[in-house]
């Protein structure tokens, strides 16, 4: 087995030394003035640093959380070192992973179910970045087998893709772009979605995701599909959704993405083989990491804003036929 990239972290939310070990980002051109549009310089890292810990060690509510450098600083550079609303971001991931244990817990490659999905290609990270070094990942939503999984399982597949990828510092800065295959989406697949499915989807979506969304792409949509893609775009908030595009194949696509990142099936370079099985070896190797996530705890039960009672609230803004609607030609 691929060994573990380091120790597994520490839980305590107030320990007596901290893991300030991290990585600096580096490797594209453009990475200087991805850290100046993150507002990202050591010193600013320090005292943020510094006041996440504080905040954590003192919550009321938090009862075991990682406080290492590498985790905290996925909350701080998806808000661009703004304290608050990092802080408020983390609040509502450990809420959310508490609210959909269905979702968040048993990220394990080894789980016969998940590994399964791997194996078929449902989701899987390109190999490859682009010029400004963001991370991609490729969704082939019409391979989850309806009479087998639900949309729990493919939210546990985005979970274990999220986490796997989720300490790697470039990625941590540049973002991640996803691309939605919905060719095999058939009529079997409306059984397990639902608006109200969806909503859940997108309030975690809006509020807990700690990594920065720099597109959403959906490609080779059939028209029966498209209350799907509809759907979710009316649950999300303004700015991803301005991030989302529809594509009516790979072509139109590639006059959006570098079309060379792109498994060699969808004229790309490297054969999708490829792509899946480095996913695979990367979930095998952060996989204790991964479960040792579960470990964390929040209490919810309470009056404030995260509380149980609060992340069950319709979302702002999620009025059903209020969006910007997505249609084919």
């Amino acid at each position: 087995m691929t060994p573990n990239p380091s120790p597994l972290p520490c839980l305590d939310k107030a320990p007596v030394t901290y893991d300030d070990e991290y990585e600096q980002p580096e490797g594209p051109a453009t990475i200087g003035k991805t850290l100046e549009t993150l507002r990202e310089d050591r010193t600013t890292v320090e005292q943020n640093l510094a006041l996440l810990r504080d905040w954590i060690a003192k919550h009321p509510h938090i009862r075991r959380c990682r406080t290492d450098a590498r985790f905290l600083l996925r909350f701080l550079r998806t808000k661009k070192h703004s304290f608050l609303a990092a802080s408020q971001t983390l609040e509502r991931y450990l809420a959310a992973r508490t609210l959909h244990p269905a979702w968040f817990q048993r990220l394990d490659i080894r789980d016969p179910e998940l590994s399964d999905l791997a194996d078929v290609g449902f989701l899987y990270a390109l190999k490859d970045r682009d010029a400004d070094g963001c991370l991609y990942a490729l969704c082939d939503w019409g391979l989850l087998d309806p009479k087998r999984y639900t949309v729990d399982h493919s939210n546990r597949m985005h979970a274990m893709w999220m986490e796997a990828y989720g300490e790697d510092a470039l990625g941590q800065c540049t973002g991640a772009v996803i691309i939605f295959d919905m060719q095999h989406v058939q009529l079997a697949h409306h059984s397990v979605v639902s608006l109200s499915v969806l909503r859940q989807v997108a309030h975690y979506v809006n509020n807990a995701v700690p990594i920065r969304c720099r597109a959403l792409h959906a490609v080779n949509v059939p028209s029966g599909a498209l209350w799907i893609v509809n759907g979710l775009l009316g649950f999300l908030n303004e700015k991803i959704r301005n991030r989302c595009s529809l594509s009516r194949d790979y072509a139109e696509l590639a006059e959006k993405i570098d079309r060379n990142l792109l498994p060699k099936e969808h004229g790309g370079k490297k054969p999708k083989s490829e792509h899946m099985r480095a996913f695979r070896e990367r979930c095998e190797r952060y996989r204790d990491r991964m479960l040792a996530l579960d470990e964390m705890e929040i209490d919810l039960d309470h009056n404030e804003s995260y509380s149980r009672h609060a992340m069950l609230n319709d979302i702002e803004g999620g009025a059903v036929g209020s969006f910007r609607k997505l249609e084919l030609d």
